[in-house]
């Protein structure tokens, strides 16, 4: 995962045919908010129970694309979302990457306990991490912050939100794999490839989601929680907010500048609002290391993460 700066150009074509009556844009049809997410629901979130969805993740090893950690770490979330009355779906694909064709697997998860939900429309929110860990040949990199932290949010985020259905059939959770580059940055072909390929397949939804939320690194409370630079002006200031009213203004800051992530595709292919919440890998001396071990995390950030993440999905949705 590299993480740098970069800019985007939006272009807009209109036909427009002056003896005929003109034709704009077929709408987007967006889905529509059912149910509040409760502030009482925010206190629910245990950083200790996100804490051991990623011990037994990392306890399966490192889990770069194509490994058999990573299909176990599958099954691990397949195993706690189904208890909690969420369905999921495998979204396999295949990608060309610089060391040959590979074979990805996405996770998807709704909250249906009755029925299999309809996988061509959409949730309001999506709600998403990535679950691979970088590829190394030279050490065994577990990625307990980068992306173990994220994924356990996500897992204690459905136990959360099926409690009492606070409001879960809001949400949509996406856990992608091949965020990470196979060579050492990310670039236009290498990397993302989860969300690239989630973001193409968006398209053929009938019904499109409103906003999509994606964390990464959130474990650890000695680096500062940034609010990446091209999340939209209405979620920084949500965002802003909800830090304020947990009193969490001081760990959760602005980030002037894009930084590369599974957000990108969502913002730039599915033209989607985005809240993208990163820790600052740049002060974490761990980043990308053997050292990115469960002692870098703790209960408490990520607690504040899922408050956080909570704390905006409610004021979205009151």
């Amino acid at each position: 995962m590299i993480k740098t700066t970069f800019a985007g150009i939006i272009a807009l074509l209109f036909l427009v045919a002056c003896s005929e009556k003109k034709e704009g844009p077929t709408p987007i049809s967006r889905a529509s908010i059912t149910g509040t997410i409760s502030a009482e629901a925010i206190d629910k979130f245990s950083g200790k129970n996100a804490f051991t969805h990623v011990e037994a993740l990392t306890a399966f090893g490192p889990r770069p694309i194509g490994s058999e950690a990573y299909q176990l770490s599958l099954q691990y979330l397949e195993t706690e979302l189904a208890n909690l009355g969420w369905k999921t779906k495998r979204q396999n694909f295949n990608g060309i990457t610089p060391i040959g064709p590979q074979k990805f697997t996405n996770l998807l998860a709704r909250y249906s306990p009755e029925s299999e939900p309809d996988w061509n429309s959409s949730t309001p929110f999506l709600l998403c991490s990535h679950l691979d860990t970088k590829l190394y040949a030279e050490f065994e990199f577990l990625g307990v912050n980068d992306s173990g932290s994220s994924t356990g949010v996500l897992v204690e985020m459905a136990r959360v939100l099926s409690d009492k259905n606070e409001g879960a059939k809001n949400v949509e959770l996406v856990f992608f794999d091949g965020e990470e580059a196979i060579l050492k940055n990310i670039n236009q072909k290498d990397g993302l490839y989860g969300s690239r390929y989630y973001a193409s397949q968006l398209d053929k939804r009938s019904v499109k989601p409103q906003i999509g939320i994606v964390l990464d690194i959130v474990g650890d409370p000695k680096i500062p929680l940034l609010i990446g630079g091209d999340t939209h002006q209405k979620l920084k200031t949500h965002t802003q907010s909800a830090a304020s009213k947990l009193s969490l203004q001081n760990w959760v800051k602005l980030h002037p500048m894009t930084i590369i992530d599974d957000h990108v595709p969502l913002m730039n292919r599915a033209n989607l609002p985005v809240l993208h919440l990163i820790g600052n890998f740049s002060e974490a001396t761990y980043w990308h290391k053997k050292s990115d071990t469960l002692d870098k995390i703790t209960f408490g950030a990520l607690k504040n993460t899922g408050k956080l993440t909570l704390q905006v999905l409610h004021q979205l949705t009151k």
